[in-house]
């Protein structure tokens, strides 16, 4: 798993988190969860992820910030994003990709709950991955 792509996981749900998080290993990632903004941001300064996966409502500041401020480091300017959220959700239906524009920059997000083949398959293309 030297050579595996590493994403770092910003959900406050634990167990959703650890939902995704074993889905994602499954698939040959390496992922670092996260269960507030702050530590997020630190893990990322410090462990250099090829993606972060951001719910957008947490208890100490918004995924969408979080970036804000990553992207503001050297380690955010090229950082790929994926938000997950209840925000877009219409009821319990999976719901389609979308793009959510922070500072002018769009950035693909999935409402919840989402399908976990739809998630590794935006992952991939974030990734440029095309592991099955």
């Amino acid at each position: 798993m030297a050579d595996a792509k590493k994403i770092i996981l910003l959900e406050d749900d634990r167990s959703s988190a650890k939902l995704v998080s074993t889905f994602l290993e499954k698939r040959g990632y390496q992922v670092l969860e996260s269960h507030s903004a702050r530590f997020a941001i630190e893990l990322a300064l410090k462990e250099r992820p090829d993606l972060l996966i951001a719910d957008i409502l947490l208890p100490d500041m918004k995924g969408s910030d979080a970036v804000k401020e990553l992207r503001a480091s050297s380690v955010g300017k090229d950082l790929k994003v994926l938000f997950i959220t209840s925000l877009l959700n219409k009821g319990d239906q999976p719901m389609k990709e979308i793009k959510l524009t922070v500072d002018g920059i769009d950035y693909p997000a999935l409402g919840k709950p989402f399908k976990p083949d739809q998630l590794v398959e935006i992952v991939q293309r974030l990734l440029g991955d095309d592991r099955n």
